[in-house]
């Protein structure tokens, strides 16, 4: 069984921590830059520091050799060691808006109407809530270099110059004084030891330099040594001729980058390296497969190997660390102290102590990928910090233990890494001068990305919460992705605790104003839990649940025959709220009907959610769309076309009768509603249809119940009937009678106070003969809302099958 590679498991983490390289370069360089719309050198190369094909072998921390497939670098064009301020709840809430912003936030792939779609179980979560992603890498991309760390401190100066230059080694000379460069040297982790590289650039728009640009490649080389190359670039000098599908393909290389290390930044239609061709492309990539086998990679094994002799006492263990003590507490010289303190008011080690020459050698041994090695040391820097109360010290060396146990291949338990993340965020917030927000985040990102490479999901949901309650809208996609975790449990997904963590996730947006995610995630706790009930139900034999909700499922029926009917009611006036605001008022109306079903609600909140509803009519009854195929195939006509069909009141279909006159025994007929299922009901009784005489009157008795705690009333209470004349009837009256067909009464008020069951009586009296069919009731809802209630009687229920049953 292959070992499973870099990028499956840990391509993320190792992007974050890989080394970097401070790029200067000359005016004439910016120009062959911004040609190919690259802003600085740094840019052009890019997207060749990503997963560098190094192939070669090296020694770790312990002499034994091992084999670097690949490593990234970043390429940087300044450094500053500055002041970070807290990232207020604003700044964090305009991140995440900004990163929901080009992303689908309506699809939920893995939840359908019957439940979990186990093949969209096997994606990545990140699918799932692209904004996370995005998120994510922009995050990373803003952290800064710090004092505690050397992973953001440049191990490499690389110099350019153009070989148009009048004296392109007097250029060079001139960028080993720049500013930049003394700050690296001054305020830096790698101090004097810095590695310098040349590169010397032929513009290939410069053609009368081709001749002399090896002769003056050899004076570099002479002056500055074996760390240099030659890169001939912009040789796409006929653009008339150039291949627009090589250009487009060569402008996809920056692009994707782009994406990549800057997802939030705007580059619509952006053309890139229109100057270069294929062989430009590829003598860009050796260069930077050059720079880092000759170059990088070598300087950081020496200073391993440097560090490693310099350290060697302090990673003794006991026998050290009692002679330092001894040194500190009973020495008779006077000792400078090591510590400082930085930007940030907290303590670190001077760059030439022994604790921060021990933290760049694990932080080079990491970015090296010899972990095991890192780890180590980190642990024996981690006294030192904790022993001189240097807590951001401490912190970071906690947060890459942690790291170092999960990159590598053997599995860890829990308690083992758990406990350094749990420390370092800790730390990060609580004991550091100022709280580290943008390094607790940090740790919490990490730590997330490598328990999701590990599968190891049940750690996810305490770790994800870990992040600050003041960071907004960071919290709301903290437990969302808590949420998701749940349900790529290994034995089988959580739904009811998906349920509630997208629950708070949607009370997170609602309050950092992303109302399209507060949406999304309310919608996805209805269809879990409806999921949830209905499976429950079929495993115990339940009644299955076989009206549809306004997700495609049976969720509200389901929800409010639960014990769920409190979640219910909050996720259906929330979505209501939410629609409304977004001036969507036909879900609004949908969702605040749904609240009407349930008699669970308190009688004050159910009588505020009757008038929200009935003042949601108020103000959009212009423009609902209320028509349904049935109404239509009624005949309605002007306002009576456009009604609702809402479950206040429920009217018995099972207990409806209709009294007819006497018939041809003298006895009046009482005649139960049909049991028709699909189609509308009849007068029938048995197999024979009843009349009656034109004329004759007949009374319909209905029996309504509110189901509601409060108090309703129905106002013009009548029926929807639909009438077929007979043939003959056609023939004698034609076109020339213009009365109607038959006469239905219309109860004015009906009056029913909290679960109050009455009987409504409609008398129906017809003028010619035909075929009367009543399909449901209409009335005005506290005489404002126009409502249908169907009389329709429900089939035969199915058990044929598992999904009918």
């Amino acid at each position: 069984m292959p070992r499973p590679t870099l990028a499956q498991k840990r391509d993320f983490v190792a992007k974050a921590f890989c080394p970097r390289a401070l790029v200067l370069s000359t005016p004439a360089i910016a120009d062959a830059c911004a040609v190919n719309n690259c802003s600085t050198f740094a840019d052009l190369l890019a997207p060749f520091g990503q997963d560098v094909s190094t192939q070669i072998t090296i020694q770790d921390g312990q002499g034994a050799p091992y084999f670097l497939d690949k490593l990234n670098i970043k390429f940087t064009t300044d450094f500053k060691i500055e002041k970070r301020s807290t990232h207020s709840r604003t700044e964090i809430d305009d991140l995440v808006h900004t990163s929901v912003l080009d992303s689908d936030q309506t699809n939920v792939p893995f939840l359908t109407e019957h439940g979990v779609d186990p093949s969209a179980l096997s994606s990545d979560t990140s699918v799932w809530a692209p904004w996370y992603t995005l998120f994510r890498q922009q995050w990373m991309t803003t952290m800064q270099p710090s004092e505690h760390e050397s992973f953001m401190h440049p191990v490499a100066c690389v110099l350019v110059a153009s070989g148009s230059e009048d004296d392109p080694v007097g250029a060079l000379r001139t960028l080993q004084a720049h500013a930049a460069v003394n700050r690296v040297q001054t305020q830096g982790f790698s101090g004097a030891n810095v590695l310098f590289y040349y590169v010397l650039v032929h513009d290939g728009r410069d053609p009368g330099v081709l001749q002399t640009i090896d002769h003056t490649f050899d004076q570099v080389r002479r002056a500055f040594g074996q760390n240099s190359s030659l890169l001939k670039i912009n040789s796409n000098t006929d653009l008339i001729d150039a291949d627009t599908s090589e250009q487009s393909k060569i402008s996809s290389i920056w692009a994707n980058t782009l994406s990549t290390t800057q997802p939030l930044d705007p580059h619509p239609d952006s053309v890139f390296g229109s100057m270069l061709n294929m062989r430009d492309v590829t003598a860009l990539r050796d260069t930077v497969k050059q720079m880092m086998v000759r170059g990088i990679v070598p300087h950081m094994q020496y200073m391993i190997r440097v560090l490693s002799d310099q350290t060697a006492n302090q990673r003794r263990g006991i026998t050290g660390r009692l002679f330092s003590a001894g040194r500190r507490y009973f020495g008779t010289a006077a000792k400078a102290s090591n510590t400082l303190t930085g930007v940030d008011g907290d303590t670190y080690f001077r760059y030439d102590s022994a604790e921060a020459q021990m933290r760049k050698l694990a932080d080079y041994s990491f970015m090296l990928k010899d972990f095991r090695f890192a780890q180590s040391v980190y642990q024996v820097a981690r006294r030192d910090f904790q022993s001189e109360k240097a807590w951001k010290c401490y912190a970071g060396a906690q947060e890459m233990v942690g790291v170092c146990k999960l990159m590598l291949e053997v599995h860890a338990t829990r308690a083992e890494f758990d406990s350094n993340f749990e420390d370092a965020v800790t730390m990060y917030l609580h004991k550091t001068h100022a709280p580290c927000q943008h390094l607790a985040i940090r740790c919490i990102i990490i730590y997330y990305e490598l328990l999701k490479h590990h599968k190891l999901y049940s750690f996810a949901p305490t770790t994800l919460l870990r992040v600050p309650n003041s960071s907004g809208a960071l919290r709301a996609m903290a437990c969302e992705q808590a949420a998701y975790a749940f349900l790529k449990f290994p034995n089988r997904p959580e739904l009811r605790k998906f349920s509630f963590y997208a629950m708070l996730a949607a009370q997170e947006y609602q309050r950092a104003g992303i109302a399209s995610l507060a949406h999304r995630c309310l919608r996805m706790v209805r269809l879990s839990l409806g999921a949830t009930l209905a499976t429950d139900e079929s495993e115990s034999s339940e009644k299955p649940v076989n009206d549809k909700s306004l997700d495609g499922s049976g969720t509200s029926r389901a929800l409010a025959s639960s014990n769920w009917s409190s979640i219910d009611s909050y996720i259906n006036h929330e979505l209501g709220t939410q629609c409304m605001a977004a001036q969507d008022y036909d879900h609004a109306l949908q969702y605040f009907m749904a609240l009407m079903g349930s008699d669970q609600i308190p009688p004050k909140l159910q009588s505020k959610y009757l008038q929200e509803l009935l003042q949601l009519y108020l103000e959009s009854s212009d423009k609902l769309d209320l028509e349904s195929e049935k109404e239509l195939a009624a005949g309605l006509d002007g306002a009576q076309n456009k009604r609702v069909e809402l479950s206040v009141p429920t009217i018995d279909a099972r207990m409806t009768r209709v009294i007819m006159s006497p018939d041809l025994e003298g006895e009046d007929g009482v005649l139960e509603w049909r049991n028709g299922g699909a189609a509308p009901s009849a007068l029938v009784n048995g197999s024979a249809d009843h009349r009656c005489s034109v004329g004759e009157s007949v009374a319909v008795l209905l029996v309504v119940k509110n189901p509601l705690t409060i108090g309703i009333t129905l106002n013009g209470f009548t029926l929807d009937c639909h009438f077929d004349a007979a043939l003959d009837a056609k023939a004698t009256n034609g076109d020339e009678s213009e009365s109607p067909a038959f006469a239905i009464t219309t109860v004015d008020t009906v009056v029913l106070e909290g679960g109050q069951t009455s009987m409504v009586t409609v008398t129906i009296t017809t003028h010619c003969a035909g075929r009367l069919t009543i399909r449901g009731a209409t009335y005005l809802l506290c005489d404002i809302l126009p409502t249908y209630k169907t009389l329709k009687m429900p089939g035969k229920r199915l058990n044929d099958t598992m999904e009918q049953r």
